[in-house]
């Protein structure tokens, strides 16, 4: 397994390393898929001792686009969920698992699924994604760091 890097003045909610209040998702490269580990806090409830399902949705698109940017290889843009699906919602305290591979080029489509520490399946999300372009990044008026610019087509 190969540790994914990920800059400390990354901002995001789900990735970002120092955050204050995000999951702070770390990623690794397993063979051809990426992966993380999460284990639910108790702020991160929805159901009493559950996992809230924006959270879980929020993990499962996280390891998804880590997987679109380390196996398609460029910064990428997802532009639709094309399925999510919830079998059972991880548990506070309980570590799980969070796995994506690509699983078509045309349109370029990322699974990622979550799975408890015996291996039951907990949820399943399937998105499409394209190259980012700098041109359609700052047309829309958003400023990213140099470092995911420097990554994208022109």
């Amino acid at each position: 397994m190969t540790p994914l890097e990920n800059p400390s003045e990354n901002p995001c909610f789900g990735c970002g390393p120092q955050h204050a209040r995000g999951l702070r998702l770390r990623f690794a490269r397993e063979g051809d898929s990426v992966v993380a580990e999460h284990a639910p806090r108790e702020d991160e409830v929805g159901w009493p001792g559950l996992f809230h399902t924006g959270l879980h949705f929020t993990l499962l698109y996280e390891v998804s686009y880590w997987a679109a940017l380390e196996l398609g290889g460029k910064v990428m843009t997802s532009y639709g969920p094309v399925a999510f699906e919830q079998e059972r919602l991880p548990r506070v305290g309980h570590a799980t698992r969070a796995t994506a591979r690509i699983v078509a080029t045309d349109p370029f489509t990322i699974e990622a699924r979550t799975a408890s520490p015996e291996g039951k399946p907990q949820g399943t999300l399937r998105t499409t994604w394209r190259p980012a372009s700098r041109s359609r990044t700052e047309k829309a008026g958003i400023k990213l760091p140099e470092y995911l610019l420097a990554e994208m087509d022109p």
